[in-house]
């Protein structure tokens, strides 16, 4: 028989289905507004243009607060892996498999 441990199954099994709906749902968002942004309508023209110079005029400065803790997450998010796969490594170290 198979040793299959049900509750990592259910959590990749569930990563899986939430990263690829994600996906699929931000290139359907996405997709959608380049359609409607690539119209002839002239106050959409306009808008088109005030999306573009408002991105140019963006100041990068004010988002290294959110850039830091983007990255203090991600290392989190390493540790935590890190130290799941430690686990499992001693789990099976004691059971034998």
């Amino acid at each position: 028989m198979p040793r299959i441990d049900l509750f990592n199954f259910f959590r990749y099994t569930l990563a899986w289905v939430a990263t690829i709906y994600a996906t699929v749902i931000t290139v359907q968002s996405l997709w959608g507004w380049y359609v409607w942004l690539m119209g002839r309508d002239k106050y959409i023209g306009m808008l088109r243009r005030y999306v573009i110079v408002q991105g140019l005029r963006l100041k990068f400065s004010t988002f290294w607060g959110d850039v830091l803790v983007c990255l203090l997450l991600s290392v989190t998010f390493c540790i935590l892996w890190r130290a799941h796969h430690l686990m499992w490594d001693i789990g099976e170290a004691l059971n034998g498999w």
